[in-house]
């Protein structure tokens, strides 16, 4: 019986041009994705070679210089820009800290347009906040990038919809229904093999689809794991539209009120939710204000700026290795500064620490909500994959200040002891290197998707038996 269903449906989707609507319109969505993904990847790869290229060129006159200094020759450079000065070398010459694109950065471009992927810390100002990139537009911010994932959570389910609406109520329309009710087979069955056929037919087309266009533009390029979980992910996700366009076939059986109740649930799980989760995590969990954080900040420094005397006096009972032995010298601007700039840290770390807290909790609330639904479940398992989360951000975030904290602590005890920068100091300077530290949890994504499907099978069991009662 189910390979007879089986033939007659290709049949009737082949006769309805279904089948070649379908594949038209996803290899075209795929090829379309794929194409602005590496478009955004190869841009931000071309940025990164751009900064690279221009601190090798800067540090290649600044190595050329401290020869010419250590064989005693002229050097064509301010005394203010000398780089034998370790200040210089801290201000003017910084180490890169690169976020390299992940292997499936283009199936997601997540928070990637938002955040910068270089930044080159200093001994000077706060490297404790990465800015943004660039302004972006507002309107592209609020809707999404058009990317595989958004073709994944809100395209795909779109087009389940209109391939399942109306498997059953259409039988009733044509008055076909009680054909089949004569047949040796349940209605309820019936049309189980009929989703089944249409799942089976819609995730082969997508799969081979998908396959098709990335292997198209990374050939070679991706690994066969990372395609496994992004193929899990898309099985699971349209099974869960699947299932529900099953059970709203038989609860309500007709055409126009079946597309009504299926793009009323998509709207509510793609825009309702997500919107209502952001809400609801803004409002417990209400971050102090960024622009008082930062006034405070300024207060701070005034204040310090007062007292700066004071404070080099503490700086040096803490530190008495950098106190001169004569107690006599008088410390310059590059001296003051790092005591003034300990103490800043020291007053200004509860300021942060607020901010950063309120900032995790909403974090972690919204987590929690994550798995209320596949679609935020999806959302956040693609930017996982990709290496485009909030969380990978916040990593590279802490990473960069750990490495900030690094590049200073080598540099000023050059200063307080009086040393000259060399290039056998150069050869020894702090290097960044990103590590991924956030783990896709695929796996765990998908076991979840499908027990809200189990849920969702249970629920309706238990109501449509206790229905018929």
């Amino acid at each position: 019986m189910f390979l007879n269903n089986l033939f007659q449906d290709i049949k009737i989707l082949f006769r309805d041009n279904w089948l070649t609507a379908l594949v038209i319109s996803l290899s075209f969505l795929f090829a379309f994705a794929t194409y602005n993904g590496h478009n955004h990847t190869q841009k931000r790869l071309n940025d990164i070679s751009e900064v690279q290229r221009e601190w090798e060129r800067k540090d290649s006159v600044m190595f050329a210089n401290l020869i010419k200094i250590e064989k005693g020759e002229k050097v064509d450079e301010p005394y203010w820009l000398i780089p034998s000065e370790p200040m210089n070398i801290g201000y003017r010459y910084p180490r890169l800290a690169i976020m390299e694109p992940e292997e499936f950065s283009f199936i997601s471009i997540g928070q990637s347009d938002m955040y910068t992927h270089f930044k080159s810390p200093t001994v000077y100002g706060n490297n404790f906040a990465l800015d943004y990139s660039e302004m972006v537009n507002p309107v592209q911010l609020l809707f999404g990038n058009f990317d595989l994932a958004f073709v994944f959570i809100y395209i795909l389910p779109l087009l389940i919809i209109a391939f399942t609406y109306n498997i059953l109520s259409k039988e009733k329309e044509l008055g076909t229904l009680r054909l089949l009710s004569s047949q040796p087979i349940s209605i309820i069955s019936w049309l189980f093999q009929k989703i089944l056929i249409r799942f089976i037919i819609f995730n082969f087309i997508t799969i081979l689809a998908l396959i098709t266009v990335i292997f198209s533009f990374y050939f070679n390029q991706i690994g066969l794991k990372g395609t496994f979980q992004v193929i899990g992910l898309i099985l699971a996700y349209n099974l869960f539209w699947f299932v529900l366009s099953y059970f709203i076939n038989i609860t309500i059986n007709n055409s126009s009120k079946n597309i009504f109740s299926l793009v009323g649930i998509w709207l509510l799980l793609v825009l309702i939710v997500p919107a209502g989760i952001n809400q609801i995590s803004n409002s417990i969990y209400s971050p102090p204000s960024r622009l008082k954080m930062v006034n405070d900040i300024r207060s701070i420094k005034k204040e310090n700026e007062k007292k700066q005397n004071e404070i080099m006096d503490e700086y040096l009972r803490n530190h008495p290795e950098f106190a001169e032995e004569s107690g006599q010298e008088k410390f310059g601007f590059w001296h003051r500064y790092f005591a003034s700039e300990k103490m800043m840290e020291q007053k200004i770390k509860p300021l942060i620490a607020e901010f950063d807290i309120q900032l995790k909790k909403q974090q972690e609330l919204i987590r929690v909500f994550e798995f209320i639904s596949p679609v935020t479940i999806m959302q956040q398992s693609m930017n996982r994959i990709a290496g485009t989360s909030e969380l990978h951000y916040n990593d590279f975030k802490k990473q960069v200040f750990e490495f900030s904290n690094e590049w200073r602590n080598y540099l000023v005890p050059m200063l307080f002891k009086k040393e000259k920068f060399t290039t056998k100091n150069y050869e020894t300077l702090p290097i960044f290197s990103y590590q991924n530290n956030i783990k896709s949890k695929v796996s765990r994504s998908i076991l979840i998707i499908l027990l809200i499907n189990t849920i969702i099978v249970f629920v309706f069991e238990f109501f449509y038996h206790k229905r018929k009662e």
